[in-house]
């Protein structure tokens, strides 16, 4: 797995870890038409995940899904994207 992300990204996921009481940022895949869609907030750990730990930040994505996180960008802006974060994939 390899995210990438600009600094302004790094301290809004800093922040979300930091204003949760769960030490990860879980990426959650949806499945459907075409390319997946991603989401990310605070979780926990499971058996059924596997870490990566990026600049940092610890990310969780569930073993299942971990094929489909190879390459994906995480943007931060709060004016433009819907909770602020944007994931794509850059495959």
């Amino acid at each position: 797995m390899e995210f990438t992300f600009d600094e302004k990204a790094k301290n809004a996921l800093n922040e979300l870890i930091e204003n949760s009481s769960e030490e990860y940022v879980r990426i959650k895949v949806f499945y459907g038409c075409g390319r997946p869609a991603y989401d990310l907030y605070p979780d926990f750990k499971s058996d059924e995940d596997e870490e990566v730990i990026i600049s940092g930040i610890k990310f969780v994505v569930n073993k299942k899904d971990v094929r489909t996180c190879n390459k994906l960008e995480i943007k931060y802006d709060k004016e433009v994207f819907n909770k602020g974060f944007y994931i794509r994939d850059l495959d």
